[in-house]
């Protein structure tokens, strides 16, 4: 009896050992998650730390500068900024200088060093632009002012007003001298008061030995210098072609004196103050021709004609032609005609 109550305890510690294993393979139950009750408790930490913040530097928040001033009020802006230029209000980069000023653009012809032969005759032309805020008018002029003039003119006057912004080429006729060596002359353009206009312009050559180049009857009616005048982009150069002269008739045979009608044209492109006048020669030396002396007149645009009558009284084989020496040189073709006088 005894060694059963033993055995069946023994049975009941194993059972209590048994059911003790399995309950404590069982998952343990989730808690639940408070949601109102961490809310209360981030609240009241944020709350803390705040306060400590503000314990720690009350002045910094607590006691807030004037912020009316802070803040730059429209006048102090505005003062700071850098207007933009109105329209027509000239820049840094503008090339107008105020008053009077004339700036070299280019040597057109005869760059500085060419060289020339003793006695040989050229034409000089600078382009100068009118760089100031003055516009130059025909009063004003182009006058050597120092160094080696080389047979050139004192002054070459405008023929045209230069706008400010435009420009101008100046021409003058010129001679090497008889020595070899280098030879430089100085120009200057000068207003109607007799003011000198910076800046300065000039002519640089070489002249070397050699043979003097034959001059033609024509040479000494070479004018001292021409102008073309740009007035703007728009504007087109003063410019005289198309020159030419007729003799009316070429030949005649009959009674003497005989009256021949010389008729010359020549194109303008611009209305301008011309000089000309009409040239003769004949195949006898002995011949003399009388002929008008060398006219100004002002033209238009266009085609211009010249009439020139001469009487003549005895035979003659010649030519005449047409020669504008001003603003521009220019010689018109020779119109050959023949005349034989009879009784």
């Amino acid at each position: 009896m005894q060694h059963r109550m033993k055995k069946i305890s023994a049975l009941l510690v194993s059972l209590t050992l048994l059911l003790a294993a399995c309950k404590s393979k069982q998952p343990e139950a989730t808690p639940t998650v408070d949601i109102e009750a961490l809310k209360n408790a981030a609240a009241q930490t944020a709350s803390a730390f705040m306060t400590a913040t503000a314990l720690a530097a009350p002045s910094q928040t607590l006691t807030p500068t004037n912020t009316s001033t802070a803040t730059l009020s429209p006048a102090t802006a505005t003062a700071t900024v850098t207007p933009t230029p109105s329209a027509g209000t000239p820049t840094a980069t503008s090339v107008l200088l105020q008053g009077e000023r004339a700036l070299f653009v280019s040597d057109v012809t005869v760059p500085d060093g060419t060289i020339f032969k003793s006695g040989e005759v050229f034409t000089k032309t600078w382009r100068i632009r009118n760089s100031g805020t003055s516009t130059w008018t025909p009063g004003y002029a182009l006058v050597f002012i120092s160094g080696d003039k080389l047979g050139g003119p004192d002054r070459m006057g405008l023929l045209a007003d230069v706008p400010p912004g435009g420009s101008v080429d100046i021409s003058v006729s010129l001679a090497a001298p008889a020595s070899p060596g280098k030879y430089r002359g100085y120009w200057k353009l000068i207003n109607t008061a007799g003011k000198f206009i910076d800046d300065a312009v000039y002519v640089e050559i070489n002249v070397v030995a050699g043979s003097t180049p034959t001059v033609t009857s024509t040479s000494a009616n070479v004018p001292q210098g021409t102008i073309t005048v740009t007035l703007s982009p728009t504007s087109a150069s003063l410019s005289i072609s198309n020159a030419s002269m007729s003799a009316e008739p070429a030949e005649f045979a009959g009674a003497c004196p005989k009256t021949y009608t010389f008729t010359g044209k020549f194109t303008l492109n611009v209305p301008a103050s011309v000089t000309y006048k009409i040239e003769a020669g004949a195949n006898d030396p002995a011949f003399i021709f009388t002929l008008p002396s060398a006219q100004t007149s002002s033209f238009g645009a266009g085609e211009q004609v010249i009439t020139y009558v001469l009487n003549f009284t005895g035979s003659v084989t010649g030519w005449a032609r047409l020669h504008i020496t001003a603003p521009v040189d220019l010689t018109s073709s020779q119109a050959a005609f023949t005349l034989t006088c009879q009784p």
